[in-house]
């Protein structure tokens, strides 16, 4: 039986999302939506880039989350990004107990020895290293590395072109912007943000923004 892939919410990711979809050959039969549509100045509509798929012949239905019920032929994932992604994945699992696939993009490489969980999102041109460890609904952006015996915790997002060393421990919730660097055998605490371009050399604790080269702490975020 052919699977066709439900998305969960939407964000400015979604068209990298219906990329690896289209690049796995999965048809994306829904977008479930949760939470009112708000666009910002420099942001796309949902039905903007809904019309990018009509272009190869797709049109997914859009649906509330009460409107939804499961079927055996699909595979789910989440689109928001954002660390409160994971709130949206409770409601889920408690309403329906469905189980989220993972969606790797048949670019990237991912060791043999590596350990994915449920919801993990590769993107394009990635690398996951041996013995590297992501956790549940971890997001991994396009172009990035993962060192070997890195572990990434539940909902951290790792953002285009990042370098991660070997045998880190990342908490949950993290945010690596874009295009960061962190040395290796470092410990990055629960919903740190790693700044855009930031060389991490040390330790960051939770909840903290840290930002520069080499990274330096910017302000609390709880």
């Amino acid at each position: 039986m052919k699977k066709s892939l439900v998305i969960f919410g939407t964000s400015n990711i979604l068209s990298d999302i219906f990329d690896c979809a289209i690049a796995n050959q999965l048809s994306i039969s829904k977008i479930v939506t949760h939470l009112p549509e708000e666009i910002g100045e420099r942001n796309r509509s949902l039905s903007s880039r809904i019309q990018d798929l009509s272009v190869i012949g797709e049109v997914p239905t859009v649906q509330e989350l009460n409107e939804f019920s499961p079927s055996d032929d699909e595979l789910y994932i989440l689109g928001p990004t954002t660390p409160t992604r994971s709130n949206l994945a409770a409601e889920i699992k408690r309403r329906f107990n469905i189980h989220f696939t993972q969606l790797i993009h048949p670019t990237a490489y991912v060791s043999p020895l590596a350990q994915l969980s449920e919801g993990v999102f590769i993107g394009a041109n990635s690398v996951i290293g041996p013995g590297a460890h992501l956790a549940e609904h971890v997001f991994i952006n396009r172009g990035v590395t993962i060192g070997h015996d890195t572990h990434i915790g539940s909902f951290s997002r790792i953002q285009p072109g990042c370098n991660l060393g070997g045998l880190s421990r990342i908490g949950n919730s993290v945010t690596v912007g874009i295009g960061a660097t962190l040395i290796e055998r470092l410990i990055i605490g629960d919903d740190a943000f790693i700044g855009a371009g930031a060389v991490v050399t040390s330790d960051v604790t939770s909840k903290v923004l840290v930002v520069g080269i080499p990274a330096k702490f910017k302000k609390n975020l709880s």
